[in-house]
């Protein structure tokens, strides 16, 4: 009977108590704060375009940008994905990563990804985010260097597929 005791304890001790591995990221918890950097006046780091990036490293950095933008609300990632020639074709707001700064610094959260949806399109080096309207990103040696948010649409035909082996960083 003791033993029986011991197991059905066992079995329903909380396993919460216990710490996170050392290095594993909590930020994906939903009750998590996000980074708030607009104490800087500028992004922390930008993209430095290079001409060796793949298309599929390019698709795998349109996806780890989208997670950041909408489903993240991780500012710092987002722009280190921006290079620093960005070009807003959005009537109203100038070019240049620093003039959307303010926009994104928060962190804030637009969407999920079961409420949102993301695609790349390799034929035209474009990445697209719909959640309550959609954004469609040129992208120019693996960095964001082009943004439109009016009348686009995804071109579902087209969406690359991400090798779901690939581990983002």
């Amino acid at each position: 009977m003791q033993l029986l005791f011991s197991l059905v304890t066992a079995l329903l001790a909380p396993v919460s108590l216990a710490a996170p591995a050392k290095g594993v990221s909590q930020r994906h918890d939903p009750f998590d704060r996000r980074e708030n950097l607009c104490s800087l006046r500028t992004p922390p780091s930008i993209c430095q375009p290079n001409a060796t990036i793949t298309v599929e490293e390019t698709a795998l950095r349109a996806y780890k940008f989208y997670r950041a933008f909408v489903v993240d609300g991780d500012p710092r990632t987002m722009f280190s994905l921006i290079d620093s020639s960005y070009i807003q074709h959005h009537p109203g707001y100038g070019s240049g990563p620093n003039t959307i700064w303010p926009l994104f610094c928060s962190g804030n959260k637009i969407g999920t990804e079961k409420n949102t949806a993301w695609c790349f399109d390799a034929s035209t080096n474009m990445s697209y985010a719909k959640y309550s309207v959609t954004d469609r990103w040129r992208w120019v040696g693996g960095c964001v260097h082009e943004h439109w948010d009016q009348g686009e649409t995804i071109p579902t035909a087209k969406c690359f597929k991400l090798n779901t082996t690939t581990t983002l960083s």
